[in-house]
């Protein structure tokens, strides 16, 4: 088994695209409010049910969210954990920091 990470990103003064980043995440009304503030924002979610986690990063002026399904929990904590030590958390970094938590290479990015 492959673990695949999916990419969305959005300007956050584009306002079509910001919609259209949002409607992909469950429940997002609060993460929408908080995005505009253009504050810096890291934060994480992870759905039980299907074994996805949702990882949203904003420098204030571009959202990004990285979504892993069929991870664990503990797998997606590691995650977090790789990435904060180096405090990278662009795709490569990511990718990387993922690999080491499921033990085996990720697919493309997309």
């Amino acid at each position: 088994m492959h673990t695949n990470i999916q990419i969305s990103e959005a300007r956050i003064d584009d306002h079509r695209a910001l919609a259209s980043f949002l409607s992909a995440i469950p429940e997002s009304a609060q993460l929408g409010t908080l995005i505009l503030t253009r504050e810096p924002l890291n934060t994480r979610a992870y759905d039980d049910d299907h074994q996805t986690a949702r990882f949203v990063i904003s420098d204030g002026t571009t959202v990004t969210c990285f979504t892993i399904a069929g991870i664990t929990i503990d797998q997606a904590e590691l995650v977090t954990l790789s990435c904060e030590e180096s405090n990278e958390w662009n795709g490569a970094a990511f990718r990387q920091a993922l690999a080491r938590a499921v033990g085996e290479p990720v697919r493309g990015i997309g």
